[in-house]
């Protein structure tokens, strides 16, 4: 008797089992489908964006390519030619000039154990300064401090304005500074040699 309770039970609960399990399944498909169409919306929308990004570029680049010169191009190129004529100035005037002659003084040069011989720059390198920072060089007493720079000039503390590949003297040294290049954005490219 009480087993056929028992299977009476278990005949009874499993239709609301099979239910549960197939109302189960149910809310997972839908929960796929629902994931499946929002994935889809928004690869939509990306694409839609990419599609805008690349109509973008390709119009900017006919904008370009027909024509649309706001002078950049000629300007770079008139610069690229000073620079060339510049370098060629400079080899002209190098060429021209008699080579040194070493004498006993420079060659026995002799270097105070004060100056510098760590962060420093060395003596005969060319370097970028900028206005406002003290540059030791190394062996040397010159500290170049430039105070300002200009289109074509640089004011160096102590050697004064100096036009572009020109030459100054730092005074009672021994030491000179060469200005290759000034720029008004505020960079100059310099050179110090001794004797």
């Amino acid at each position: 008797m009480r087993r056929y309770r028992r299977l009476v039970v278990i005949d009874r609960i499993m239709p609301f089992l099979a239910a549960f399990v197939g109302l189960v399944a149910l809310a997972g498909a839908v929960l796929v489908q629902m994931h499946g169409t929002a994935e889809r919306a928004r690869l939509a929308e990306e694409v839609a964006r990419l599609r805008l990004s690349v109509e973008m570029l390709t119009e900017q680049t006919a904008d370009l390519a027909g024509g649309a010169d706001d002078g950049t191009a000629e300007g770079l190129l008139a610069l690229q030619e000073r620079m060339n004529r510049l370098e060629e100035d400079w080899e002209t005037a190098a060429a021209a000039a008699p080579a040194p002659v070493p004498d006993a003084a420079s060659a026995t040069r002799v270097v105070d154990p004060s100056w510098p011989t760590e962060d420093c720059i060395p003596m005969g390198t060319r370097f970028m300064a900028t206005p406002g920072d003290p540059i030791p060089i190394c062996e040397t007493p010159v500290v170049v401090s430039v105070s300002a720079i200009t289109d074509d000039t640089v004011l160096v503390d102590g050697a004064g304005t100096i036009v572009e590949n020109g030459i100054s003297a730092f005074p009672d040294t021994g030491c000179s500074v060469t200005a290759f290049s000034a720029d008004i954005q505020g960079f100059a490219e310099l050179r110090v040699n001794c004797q």
